[in-house]
């Protein structure tokens, strides 16, 4: 049971990692696009670093850290005026909700890897 936990937790990670470089790509034509670039870029890494047990347990502070950053960044995002997501960039808003929502998702899934990282006493091999 272990070892299906464990490769669960890999290939989850590997997901997201996946996923974060995806987002990343896309944003060439966002009107700032080195900040979400960078972002979803950072945030790939730690899913990649995650799956190094013995990096992510020296590292485990750095992803609380940084969620906690990123959420809120995603709070401080959030739009003045709730317009939704849109189909097509309309307003400021429809762009700051993406934005925020986007911080959410990133912050959530560190804080997520935060908890399952066990101290290295207890780590599984």
């Amino acid at each position: 049971m272990k070892k299906l936990v464990t490769a669960l937790k890999y290939f989850i990670n590997l997901f997201w990692g996946i996923i974060f470089l995806l987002f990343a790509s896309v944003q060439f034509n966002d009107p700032d696009p080195a900040i979400w670039i960078f972002t979803y870029t950072v945030t790939a890494i730690f899913c990649f670093v995650y799956l190094k047990i013995d990096w992510a347990q020296r590292l485990k502070w750095l992803f609380l850290a940084a969620s906690m950053a990123l959420m809120l960044g995603s709070f401080l995002q959030f739009p003045p005026q709730w317009e939704g997501f849109g189909t097509e960039m309309k307003t400021a808003n429809n762009e700051l909700a993406r934005e925020s929502i986007g911080l959410l998702l990133c912050g959530l899934v560190l804080l997520v890897q935060f908890f399952c990282i066990k101290p290295k006493a207890t780590a599984e091999r």
